[in-house]
């Protein structure tokens, strides 16, 4: 029987090697990886432009526990960012981000508990999103100022971030489509309470549930 031992210790040490290269791109990698899995993470980075080549932000900074400001690059051709931050519990700013051309933004922040701003080149452009927006935000607690722009077609869930300022809560309602018909827009009761009457009928005027 032939002895593919030599051959494995290079696979492995192939492995070692690329999942350390990615690392220094800031792409998350756990060592429970395989080699596939990295292969595939390497296809959405050309290493001759590092970052600014990254094509889709899919789980790119899963569980990242170390990063705390978002890197700086362009994310224009990203089409999704489904747990793109996933767990990634030191992040606590996100200077500049296209969403103008995401479908799926489920859990892209997700326990992001110490995620405090999210200006995000300015304002955040959900017009192409297609997933709902449930999921986006749970667990950003510390987050109090984050503006959209554009028009948001899909449920929308904001209520994991108590600490949102009133003007962020109004860019979010006047973003929310003139064509509700009953979707839900839900920022929680700590947020909705800061909220007077005239503010809260920008959503519900246009047909939207909010809670």
């Amino acid at each position: 029987m032939a002895d593919f031992t030599s051959l494995v210790l290079r696979l492995d040490a192939l492995r070692q090697h690329l999942a350390e290269t990615l690392r220094t791109k800031g792409v998350a990698i756990t060592d429970e990886e395989t080699l596939a899995a990295l292969i595939e993470k390497a296809a959405l980075v050309d290493n001759t432009s590092g970052m600014n080549q990254i094509r889709n932000g899919y789980q790119l900074f899963r569980g990242n526990t170390t990063m705390v400001v978002f890197p700086t690059f362009d994310t224009a051709s990203f089409d999704s960012m489904y747990q793109m931050c996933y767990g990634c519990t030191a992040l606590e700013r996100v200077p500049a981000l296209d969403t103008s051309n995401v479908a799926n933004m489920m859990y892209a922040f997700y326990g992001c508990t110490n995620l405090q701003e999210s200006r995000i080149g300015g304002k955040l452009d959900f017009s192409k999103v297609t997933s709902k927006i449930d999921t986006t935000f749970v667990s950003c607690v510390a987050l109090e100022e984050v503006a959209f722009t554009g028009t948001i077609v899909a449920d929308i869930a904001m209520n994991g971030c108590p600490k949102l300022t009133v003007e962020s809560l109004v860019f979010l309602l006047n973003a929310l489509s003139d064509t509700g018909n009953g979707k839900t827009c839900n920022i929680g009761a700590k947020n909705l309470a800061k909220l007077n009457v005239t503010q809260k009928a920008i959503a519900t005027d246009k047909g939207w549930t909010l809670t």
